[in-house]
């Protein structure tokens, strides 16, 4: 009896130490080689600010996949826009990390810090753009299945994800392909270059605090 009271005990702490991942399912759409970027939609972790750290396990629909070319190199990067239910500024402060995984969700790379960028609206803050710009291994072509966020959400009570219109990822990169019935790779052009892909995400990233706020007519 005290031995089944201590593995009660025991599998209490072990359960609430571990945290579970909530899984999104995105839609890439067609498949092909994309040059710059591709927008799809996806929804939210419905969940409150309050200071805790959730886990968020994105995955592609119907056997879909990334795949990062040799030309690719190393300007794949990632942007989630969360919505949120207008939260008055000063902007709320999101941190974590995420990496990019394969067909069985495993890591392909080292997880590598969040930037996170406030989307406002008048006085009040009305999103979050998540932007991922992970490492992966130095073996191209590899192709990518999902991706994993690590969050620390602000403590803002009365505030959270999961209310209003949804979100959606952006991808971007000099070319990269959505799979199936892609190239198996393709190589760099003389004239490829990062820095217009910088610019064109930065410019998707500002022009999120014209999007209209939940319950606003556009």
């Amino acid at each position: 009896m005290h031995l089944l009271r201590l593995l009660t005990v025991a599998a209490f702490i072990v359960s609430g130490s571990v945290a579970v991942a909530t899984p999104l399912c995105v839609d890439l759409g067609p498949s092909g080689v994309v040059h710059n970027n591709r927008t799809v939609d996806s929804g939210a972790p419905n969940v409150g600010f309050a200071g805790q750290n959730i886990d968020i396990d994105f995955s592609f629909q119907n056997g879909q996949f990334i795949r990062l070319f040799t030309a690719t190199e190393n300007t794949f990067q990632i942007d989630a826009f969360f919505r949120i239910n207008n939260a008055r500024l000063p902007a709320l402060n999101f941190a974590g990390s995420g990496f990019l995984t394969d067909s069985h969700g495993a890591e392909l790379g080292p997880a590598v810090t969040l930037e996170a960028f406030p989307v406002t609206q008048d006085l009040h803050q009305v999103g979050v753009d998540l932007v991922l710009r992970p490492l992966t291994s130095d073996v191209v072509p590899v192709d990518v299945f999902g991706f994993h966020l690590d969050l620390t959400l602000p403590n803002c009570p009365g505030f959270g994800f999961g209310d209003g219109p949804p979100g959606g990822v952006t991808f971007a990169a000099d070319v990269f392909g959505i799979g199936p019935g892609v190239p198996r790779d393709i190589v760099p052009d003389v004239g490829s270059t990062g820095l217009f892909l910088t610019i064109a995400l930065g410019g998707l990233i500002s022009m999120r605090a014209s999007l209209p706020s939940a319950g606003k007519p556009v």
